[in-house]
């Protein structure tokens, strides 16, 4: 308990038992003041003493309460113990479900406290158009002529002596529209709509073979003007981990990578206004911000809160695993790919199907610890999801819906249903709002949802859906709001990052180094093997082949040199047997011509 609550609670004994045991009580009721008072003057002197501290020192600096002994101590961050942030995360979040959002209010507080910004990011898109090149009929399929035949086609086609037999596919077609902060963006759509190439064109991580029109901006800022791959962050629906490393390690690793971001010299900040106006913080939330804008390998905090908030706590330090070792499951192993963003500073957030493999109550609590934090901390987020639950769905403030690369509609999810309303469907109270959503538009589907009994049905197309959005209330609004330029002075100056990496190269080399070295020890049995192996056979040609003159003037000396030659020979197959299979295409034991060519041996696969 706190000062404050024991002055409470020894308060109330007293006034309970006011009629009896007046000796006893005035002698406990003293013992508990003066216990309370002594910690509390005792924290205020060591909360002066890391006051008086330079800058640098003071954020390294904070005061943490024991939970066994009670006792308040003065502790540096980047010497955090693993108890000690256990602790930490217990009293700030000790259920996710029910303090996280307690905690951001904490977080949010201190900073409006003493009037600092955070930092926003509104991201526009304006006749976004994307188009990609295809192969069809027989032109796909691989073979060995084709191989060598695309080689020689494309290389014409760059000389512009022949024209391409690639067919256009349209993927996006002249989409526009805002993702506003502080707002949760669901993006629906059936299969094959485009939803993750607008994901990765507002991302700033759109493949440069895609044909791309159009503008995407970030506060009115152009891509080119700063780095959207660190201002924000994709979260793509693929699972990809290194399957030897534990999921603690991997959060940590991503964490290390992306680095602090703006939140050093926030944190700066705000001790210095606080120091100006005499505020003293909560000091548990104090160390838990110290501690995430630390940059260093000790404090890694983060990590522990996002294991928490994603429930990844009962394997956090088990492998990842991969299809040679058995790991976490499917489920958690789509929370670790979506903790590997969370753990940076991105501001803005799309995330790409992630509820893939995770049952709906998983998905209901990781959308909203999402939400809270795009809320409080007023972030960025779009997240694309095929069939949410009915409450998970109603956790989004807008909606984005695609269907053939249009958009149908976009706006706030009360207004969706009575968009289609006035397109003459009605969505029945058995079924879902997101399942109707991205079934009206299907030709399948959609007569089903007719609700115009007095006339007769007929299909009604993506274009004209598109069409009539265009004319409806909420996308005259949005076309209006487009058509005013964003004011680039609210621009916040740590909105939009321009650094290209997240720490400086020696200390990514570090941890690319320790990452390795982890590996390393992980598969310790190969290179103890390889080197007696290698150990073994040096003795072997030491021994028999030592100071060898390679005559060939007998048949004893001839039998001596292809000996030689033959331990060689069996030397280097057995050491780099990996790229052996890179000659079953001369044999003829693989058709695949491609393999030769473009294979990558599976020691250097990762």
């Amino acid at each position: 308990m706190e000062s404050g609550d024991i002055y409470r609670a020894s308060s109330s004994f007293r006034g309970s038992f006011r009629a009896g045991s007046s000796a006893w009580r005035n002698t406990a009721v003293e013992t508990f003041s003066r216990s309370s008072k002594e910690e509390d003057d005792e924290e205020a002197l060591k909360w002066a003493a890391i006051e008086k501290l330079p800058t640098y020192d003071r954020l390294r600096k904070g005061i943490i309460t024991s939970a066994s002994k009670g006792v308040s101590s003065e502790v540096d961050i980047e010497n955090l113990g693993v108890e000690e942030k256990k602790q930490l995360l217990e009293r700030l979040v000790k259920v996710a479900e029910e303090d996280n959002e307690k905690f951001l209010w904490k977080l949010k507080d201190r900073i409006q406290r003493v009037g600092i910004d955070v930092p926003t990011i509104e991201v526009r898109y304006d006749n976004l158009n994307i188009e990609a090149e295809a192969d069809v009929g027989s032109n796909a399929l691989p073979s060995f002529t084709k191989f060598t035949f695309n080689i020689i086609e494309d290389l014409l086609i760059s000389l512009r002596i022949l024209r391409s037999r690639k067919k256009p596919l349209t993927i996006l077609k002249d989409v526009s529209g805002i993702v506003k902060p502080s707002r949760l963006t669901l993006l629906l759509g059936p299969p094959s709509s485009g939803k993750t190439t607008l994901l990765l064109a507002l991302a700033g991580k759109l493949d440069p073979n895609l044909k791309f029109s159009g503008r995407v901006t970030y506060n009115g800022h152009e891509m080119s003007e700063f780095v959207p791959q660190r201002t924000a962050a994709y979260i793509s629906q693929h699972d990809l981990h290194i399957g030897e490393m534990t999921v603690r390690e991997t959060l940590a690793f991503s964490a290390r990578c992306q680095g602090i971001g703006y939140l050093h010299d926030m944190l700066a900040e705000l001790s210095r206004r606080e120091k100006d106006a005499n505020i003293k913080p909560d000091p548990d939330v104090d160390i838990f911000m110290k501690a995430v804008a630390t940059q260093g390998d000790e404090a890694q905090v983060i990590t522990d809160y996002v294991l928490k908030i994603l429930g990844l706590e009962v394997c956090a330090d088990t492998m990842v695993g991969d299809e040679m070792i058995r790991g976490i499951s499917g489920g958690q192993r789509k929370r670790v790919t979506t903790g590997e963003m969370m753990v940076g500073p991105s501001r803005a957030l799309f995330m790409d199907e992630i509820s893939t493999g995770l049952d709906s109550s998983t998905t209901f609590q990781i959308v909203s610890s999402l939400k809270q934090t795009v809320h409080i901390l007023n972030c960025t987020a779009v997240i694309s999801l095929l069939q949410p639950a009915p409450e998970t769905y109603n956790l989004f403030d807008d909606i984005i819906l695609l269907s053939d690369g249009q958009i149908v509609y976009q706006g706030p999810r009360e207004n969706v249903l009575g968009f289609f309303e006035h397109m003459g469907f009605e969505c029945p109270v058995r079924k879902g709002a997101a399942d109707f959503l991205q079934e009206v538009t299907s030709r399948k589907d959609q007569e089903q949802y007719w609700a115009r009994k007095d006339q007769p049905y007929r299909f009604i197309t993506v274009n004209e859906f598109a069409e009539a959005f265009q004319s409806f209330n909420v996308g005259r609004r949005i076309a209006e709001e487009l058509s005013i330029p964003f004011d680039k002075s609210k621009n916040h100056p740590a909105a939009l990052v321009t650094k290209t990496y997240g720490a400086g190269k020696m200390f990514l080399l570090k941890a690319n180094l320790s990452r390795e070295y982890l590996l390393m020890k992980r598969n310790s049995f190969v290179y103890i093997f390889k080197i007696c192996q290698l150990t073994i056979m040096a003795l072997i040609s030491m021994t028999l082949f030592f100071r060898t003159k390679m005559h060939r003037d007998t048949v004893t000396d001839g039998g001596i040199y292809t000996g030689a030659l033959f331990f060689t020979a069996i030397m280097i197959m057995f050491n780099v047997a990996a790229w052996v299979f890179l000659t079953y295409y001369v044999i003829g034991f693989d058709p695949n011509v491609v393999r030769l060519f473009k294979a990558v041996p599976p020691a250097f696969s990762n």
